[in-house]
This record gives C-alpha cells, sequence and structure tokens, in this order.
C-alpha cells in the first residue's frame, strides 16, 4: 500500500466558489485520494493522496484551470489586481461614451453601429476571460460565475446585435458596463483578498535573505540558503536574526514580537536560545546555527497559519452546499423570468433584459468568500499575536466553549520553582520574596550570600531557585569548601569556616539541631503547600526558606476575563490539596480536584463532556497531552522551542492563559464576522434575484450590485485585522 502524504497545489483560473467545488469533486473522486479540499479564497487544493502530484494536475488541467509550478509560476495578488485595473480602465474608456448615446439619446450617423463597434472591442479585449472561462468549463460539463456573466452580456450584446440590422432596442449600453462594473468589483475583490491573505507574507519577510558567517576565521556575507548547521554567524544591533540557534557570545536585547505578540525586548546572554526572523535590537551577538530552512520556527509558523487558512470550517457546509448548484439554479431562474414575461405578453426584448438581470445580479462568490476570508483574517491577525490556530474547525470550535479545564503547575503557575518566603531567626519578620518591594531591607547579606554561595554547586531545582533568588538580589556568591549534596535531604558545606546546613527538617533533627524558634513560620509556609528549607550554620538554626510554584502575574487577570465570558473555570492537577486548594482560592477558582494522574484528568473531562458542555483545556502541551487531545478544544502553552503543534488545536506561544482568552474573544468575534457574511451573502441573494426578476431592475445597478457584493464580505472580513486583543489591567 503507497503511503499517504499531504499535498498543497496552488490553482490559477478560479473565479468563483463553484469552480472551486467542481475542482474539489473531482480531484476527490480520483483513484488514490483519501481527501481533497479547495479553497477559493486562498487558491489552493489540500489533498491527502498516494497519487503522484503530476495526477492531480492533469485533472486540475483537465477541467480547463491551471497550476502553479516551475513551468508556470504564481502571479502575486497585487499583480493581478494590476491586470483587473488595466482591463477595467480599457473597458471604462470604451464604454463611457456607449453609456451616453444610449443613456442620454445622442443620436448621429451611424452612432449605433458605433456603439456597436465600441461595444465588440470591450467583449473581445477585457472581457474576452469571461468567454474564455465559461467556454473551458462548458467543454467540461460544467458552469460557473463565468458562465453567467458570459449569458447574460452575450444575451445583451446578440440581441442588441439583431436589432442593429431588423430594427430595434438597443443594449448594447448593457453588456459593455456589465462588464466594465465586474472588472472593477474584481479588481476590489483581488485587493481586499490580498490585505486577508497578508499575514503569510508578512511572516515571510521577517526572513532575511543575508546572513553573515564566520568561515576559516574570516566574517562573510552569503545567502540565507548556504547557512549550514553549526555555523558560527555575527548579528549586528538592527539586523535581524538568520536561522535558529544557541546565543554562544555578546549581550544583547531580542525583539521577539513576531513569536511571541509582546512588544517588550528579551534580553539574551550566551546559551540563550534565538530564534530566525526576530530583531536583534541594542548589542553584537554571536551564535551557532541549529535549526535552517523549512525546520526554523518562523517556518512552523508560516507553515501552520498556511494550514489553517487552507482548511474550512463547518460553518462553511451550507454555504458549500448551496454555492454547489447555485449557478444552475440562477440560470433556471432566468430561463423561467424569460417565459413568464413572454407569457404575460411583454416585448422579447423586455422579458430578455429581465432574465438578463437575474443573470447578472447573482452571486455565488461572496458566499464562497464569507467564511475563508474570514478565516484567513482571523488566523493572520492570532498568529501575529502569538496565537497559532491549527485549523478553522478549532477556531469555530472555541467560541461556543462553556467550560475551560487550567492545569495548574505551567499554565496558572509559572512551573518552576522560586524563593517566595524567608524568616531570619535574628529578627522574625517575613518576607514575601517576590512581592515584597521593601524585602532587601530585611534580608540580611550575610544569610543571602550563606544561602546562594553553599546553593551553587547544587543540581536540585530548589537549590538552583535559591541560587536564582540570591543573584536577582545582586549578591556576589562566594566558593566554600567541601560541599556534599546529602540526598532526600539538602547540601552541606563550609563556608568561610563555618560549617552549613541547608535542607529539610529532617536533615537539621539527624544533626541536633533545634528549629523550635522557626517552627511557627514554617508551619505556616506549609498551610500554603510550599517546601520548607532550613539555613543552619555551626548547629544554629539561622533561617527558614519558603520555595514553591510562583503563580503568573496575568493568570488572576485573566481567569477573571473567561468567567466574564460565561465560561466555567475548573482546575484540574496532579498536586496535593493544600496546594490546589490554595491556587484555587487565591484564583478564584470554585471547582478544584488534586492528585489526579494523567488518565484521571482525562476521565473527570469526558464526565463533562457528557453532560453536553464543550470543553477546552489548557496544559504545557507535553505532560497534558493525553488530556489535551480529550477536550473539544486544547490550548498549549509553551515557549517558541516547545511548539506543541500535534498535540493541541490552539498553541500560545510563549503565552499564559491570558493568551488563552485573546483566543477565546477573537474566536467569538470571527465567528460573528462569519455570521454578518453569510447573513449578507444569503439575504443579497435571496432579495436580490427576485426584484430582478419582476424587472424592478436595469442590468447595468445589477453589475454595479453583484460585483460589490463580494468586495463587502472580505471587506467585512478585513475588520478582524484591527480587533483589540490585549487585556486591559
Amino acid at each position: 500500500m503507497l503511503k499517504q502524504k499531504n499535498i498543497t497545489v496552488e490553482i490559477t483560473g478560479m473565479t468563483c466558489d463553484s469552480c472551486a467545488k467542481r475542482i474539489e469533486k473531482a480531484i476527490g473522486t480520483t483513484k488514490g485520494v483519501r481527501e481533497a479540499m479547495v479553497n477559493f479564497a486562498t487558491k489552493k487544493a489540500t489533498v491527502t493522496s498516494s497519487t503522484p502530484v503530476e495526477d492531480i494536475y492533469k485533472v486540475i488541467e483537465g477541467l480547463g484551470y491551471g497550476v502553479v509550478n516551475e513551468k508556470s509560476p504564481a502571479i502575486s495578488e497585487e499583480g493581478i489586481a494590476k491586470l483587473e485595473w488595466k482591463r477595467f480602465l480599457i473597458a471604462a474608456i470604451l464604454s463611457v461614451p456607449v453609456f451616453i448615446i444610449s443613456m442620454f439619446m445622442i443620436h448621429f450617423k451611424f452612432s449605433d453601429f458605433l456603439q456597436f463597434f465600441l461595444t465588440t472591442i470591450v467583449i473581445a479585449w477585457p472581457g474576452i476571460s469571461f468567454f474564455r472561462n465559461a467556454f473551458k468549463q462548458l467543454k467540461h460539463w460544467s458552469i460557473g460565475m463565468d458562465s453567467l456573466i458570459a449569458l447574460g452580456v452575450g444575451a445583451a450584446y446578440g440581441y442588441s446585435a439583431i436589432a442593429l440590422l431588423r430594427g430595434g432596442d438597443l443594449y448594447f449600453e448593457s453588456a459593455s458596463i456589465i462588464i466594465t462594473l465586474i472588472l472593477l468589483g474584481r479588481f476590489f475583490e483581488t485587493k481586499a483578498k490580498g490585505k486577508a491573505g497578508e499575514a503569510i507574507r508578512k511572516l515571510m519577510d521577517l526572513q532575511p535573505r543575508m546572513a553573515r558567517v564566520i568561515r576559516d576565521g574570516t566574517e562573510k556575507e552569503v545567502s540565507i540558503i548556504d547557512v549550514q548547521v553549526g555555523e558560527k554567524l555575527v548579528i549586528r544591533p538592527g539586523e535581524k536574526i538568520p536561522v535558529d540557534g544557541i546565543a554562544t557570545g555578546g549581550e544583547t536585547a531580542v525583539d521577539e514580537s513576531m513569536l511571541t505578540g509582546e512588544s517588550m525586548p528579551v534580553n539574551k546572554v550566551e546559551g540563550d536560545k534565538v530564534f530566525g526572523g526576530t530583531i536583534n535590537t541594542t548589542g553584537l551577538i554571536y551564535m551557532t546555527a541549529e535549526k535552517i530552512g523549512s525546520n526554523t520556527v518562523l517556518a512552523q509558523i508560516a507553515r501552520l497559519v498556511e494550514d489553517a487558512q487552507g482548511s474550512k470550517a463547518p460553518v462553511q457546509r451550507l454555504a458549500d452546499k448551496v454555492s454547489g448548484i447555485f449557478v444552475q439554479i440562477v440560470i433556471s431562474i432566468a430561463f423561467l423570468t424569460l417565459g413568464a414575461w413572454i407569457l404575460m405578453g411583454y416585448p422579447f426584448s423586455i422579458a430578455l433584459i429581465s432574465a438578463v438581470t437575474v443573470l447578472i445580479i447573482a452571486c455565488p462568490c461572496a458566499l464562497g468568500l464569507a467564511t475563508p476570508t474570514a478565516v484567513m483574517v482571523g488566523t493572520g491577525r492570532a498568529a501575529g499575536a502569538g496565537i497559532l490556530i491549527k485549523d478553522a474547525s478549532s477556531l469555530e470550535l472555541a467560541h461556543r466553549i462553556d467550560t475551560l479545564i487550567l492545569d495548574k503547575t505551567g499554565t496558572i503557575t509559572e512551573g518552576r520553582p522560586a524563593v517566595t518566603d524567608l524568616f531570619k531567626r535574628a529578627n522574625g519578620r517575613k518576607v514575601t520574596a517576590e512581592t515584597d518591594e521593601e524585602k532587601t531591607r530585611y534580608l540580611e547579606k550575610d544569610i543571602l550570600q550563606i544561602m546562594g554561595s553553599c546553593e551553587q554547586h547544587s543540581e536540585h531545582p530548589l537549590g538552583k531557585a535559591i541560587v536564582h533568588y540570591t543573584e536577582k538580589q545582586g549578591i556576589n556568591l562566594k566558593e566554600v569548601r567541601d560541599f556534599k549534596t546529602i540526598t532526600g535531604m539538602g547540601v552541606r558545606a563550609i563556608y568561610n569556616g563555618s560549617s552549613v546546613l541547608i535542607g529539610s527538617e529532617r536533615l537539621m533533627i539527624e544533626n541536633n539541631i533545634d528549629i523550635s524558634d522557626l517552627r511557627k513560620e514554617a508551619t505556616e509556609i506549609e498551610s500554603k503547600g510550599k517546601t520548607i528549607a532550613f539555613l543552619a550554620a555551626d548547629n544554629n538554626v539561622e533561617a527558614v526558606i519558603g520555595i514553591g510554584d510562583v503563580i503568573r502575574k496575568t493568570s488572576k487577570n485573566a481567569i477573571q476575563k473567561i468567567k466574564d465570558m460565561g465560561i466555567e473555570i475548573v482546575m484540574l492537577t496532579g498536586d496535593n490539596e493544600i496546594i490546589a486548594g490554595a491556587v484555587g482560592k487565591e484564583m478564584g477558582i470554585g471547582s478544584v480536584k488534586a492528585n489526579l494522574r494523567p488518565a484521571d484528568k482525562c476521565s473527570e473531562i469526558k464526565k463533562i463532556q457528557e453532560s453536553g458542555k464543550i470543553v477546552g483545556m489548557i496544559g504545557d502541551g507535553i505532560n497534558d497531552a493525553p488530556a489535551l487531545a480529550t477536550s473539544d478544544v486544547s490550548f498549549a502553552i509553551g515557549t517558541a522551542t516547545e511548539i506543541a503543534m500535534e498535540a493541541a488545536n490552539i498553541t500560545l506561544v510563549k503565552g499564559d492563559i491570558s493568551k488563552a482568552w485573546e483566543a477565546l474573544k477573537l474566536s467569538k468575534q470571527t465567528m460573528n464576522i462569519i455570521k454578518q457574511n453569510l447573513f449578507w451573502a444569503f439575504g443579497y441573494n435571496a432579495l436580490a434575484i427576485p426584484i430582478a426578476a419582476v424587472g424592478l431592475l436595469n442590468p447595468m445597478i445589477a453589475a454595479g450590485a453583484m460585483a460589490f457584493s463580494s468586495v463587502s464580505v472580505v471587506t467585512n472580513s478585513l475588520r478582524l485585522r484591527k480587533f483589540k486583543l490585549k487585556i486591559e489591567d
């Protein structure tokens, strides 16, 4: 059995959603194809198939459309827009005299033949693409938007040409103006769609084209594609970092807003990870390349956004069904309109114009663009804020979440131990180390120096937390002698001639050290679910240290914002009940469940789902993978190097719960835009076609309305680009 693979094909020549449906159906029935999806807005086909890509090309080209490959390179939206504008200008210059002669009934010798001549040029030059595409569609026993335009314009032109010879009313102005207005509409539509899809282009533009590498001891400027893994690079202030890697020298601040959506630069020193596309703002740094080309985080993000924009939301299914048969229905209505007017005794010319108006005013494009343009802009807006949405289904379903499950460690909290409390026996004053701005007033320098110096050789997470805290206070650490780790209890060392112990109560007891002076303070720390470590010097207890997982500064506000949206918050954690209860109380979470294994979390989520609720889950994307997979919509919190793209529906790059609130808010707004678009697209056609059928519209007005119905849908979707996401404190 041949291996299934995902293929993306860019298609040219599609003019409406009916074209996309036709191609999708043809590819889907090809041998070896498991799934096919064609997106009219992005003009791309996504195919899961064991069939060679060349066979997919043949299917598409066999329907009369083109594919983008090395032989036929793509034309940018800007290039297409320039071409549409050129066609419009030519059509407008030729059509205006026809319109003036007809509307103002200006008659002079050969005026009727002048209208015929100018209209013929309009059809044969700027308007010929409509007829060419319609002929291709007819050749393959299919009809689309161009078929409606060609049929309507052709009928008006053909009737007028016969009337010119036999005598009768002329409708050359309708034929020429219809083409002119539709070309103008397509120009605006192309421009708008180009803006809708600019997220991908912006991402790819972040990648610099050149890099400075050090080869044979000499700095050389080379193309980005020539950079090899393991090479040493130089990045000067103001330059973009070319590839992913690790800083090996220098110090700087890097603007990582393209990854995280956060505007504050991040300090980078030797050993820190740096990412391609980010901007080195202040200092000269050296780095070693680790990931290049398609393996960089930037390339992964671009690929994820592109996949999401090419996917379809479930809400689009109705529009797809309607647009699949829309053209056939409109042509049937047009013929019924023609017959009804004739049966009522009206002249053929009147009946024909009403039928032409029906053909021209109908707009399947608005139906086809309603959902995908909103998805394109919404996912692009999310990516710019550091929110990576896997597909359109996740974007849609997120707005229906009514219960949000939170993991504690790494989600509500920072996910790493930190010093939070410190009591010194001499003064007995408590310090909340992470929050008290006056803490340095009470922390004796010698205690901090003893703590940090004795723990600096420890590999234990709690020891590292103590060292990090003392260094943060600006304490210079000293070397100690006879350092020893006492497994499961703490450390021992000689500091400045004194014997120092740092560790658990058991360590103190086994060394006959009296801790009664700090017993009350230790109990208070433990009651909050934190870990305690005593510090003793020369057999005298000097301090007790409280170490815990610090709550993220943004968590409480973000949780309240989510609750304000009417979403119930539930915390599921593997930690003990004391820690879980303390965190839940501080965060205002009513439902807290502790001591849960990964399988237990899955069971709890299933219980909530069985009650009919849509469940979202926020976790770190690694150890919460089973629960993330069980939830209806999963959010993974990670750093740029830990993007859990496979585990989660939505990834919050270097984010926190506030990013989840932003994702939920954006999902709701995107769905509002989609509903508005669909209401307009369906409402427009449902109202406009009957009005045209009863003869209340001129074909030229119908052409203008049709042309701008698609533009209005795309323009409405573009409002998402300016949608405000940040939480205001």
